[in-house]
């Protein structure tokens, strides 16, 4: 019973993941929209965005998203307006992690970390938004490693926000686009 207690988010996690596949491999996209209806996919895709923002976690949205566009029920920006603000907001969880770990993080990474700060703190303002926006709107690796980086950077947390709000935006819906080109021809 310990065990489980421990790992209830792992075993929660694995749960969602294999009941979803499941009803992926029983159900058509159509079936399983018209079992959630199309307001309710919005809510479950926004929900399944705000807590898969971890890269470990991220298979359930995926599969969601794919499957709300594979149906043709959904609209494509709305999807990306309805996403990027629950990407960004739980990747903001990620930017809080490393900043308020940077003490620690200076015990085992004094010497990475000075060049790192060091390295931001001697470009142009616009560089670090540039970059959030590069790597959240063109790259699927983990969103966490880039705001966690981020936050032991001491980045201010306004002059990324927005550029990461956008780049989700923009990521969900080149998948979504993509997505929908690929299944619907």
């Amino acid at each position: 019973m310990e065990l489980i207690k421990k790992n209830i988010k792992f075993i929660s996690l694995l749960s969602f993941l294999l009941l979803w596949i499941t009803a992926l491999f029983f159900f058509s996209p159509e079936e399983i929209v018209l079992i959630i209806g199309i307001e309710g996919g919005y809510l479950f895709i926004f929900l399944t965005a705000l807590v898969g923002v971890s890269g470990f976690a991220s298979a359930p949205f995926y599969a969601m998203l794919a499957t709300l566009v594979a149906s043709g029920e959904y609209n494509l920006f709305l999807l990306a307006l309805i996403v990027a603000p629950a990407r960004a907001f739980g990747d903001s969880l990620f930017f809080v992690l490393g900043y308020q770990g940077r003490s620690l993080a200076r015990s085992f990474m004094g010497r990475q970390l000075k060049i790192a700060s060091l390295w931001l703190q001697n470009k142009p303002y616009w560089i670090t938004p540039l970059v959030a926006y590069a790597y959240t709107a063109l790259t699927p690796l983990p969103q966490d490693i880039l705001m966690i980086a981020l936050g032991l950077g001491k980045t201010n947390f306004r002059n990324i926000f927005i550029a990461v709000l956008l780049g989700n935006a923009t990521f969900v819906f080149l998948i979504s686009f993509f997505t929908s080109k690929l299944l619907l021809k």
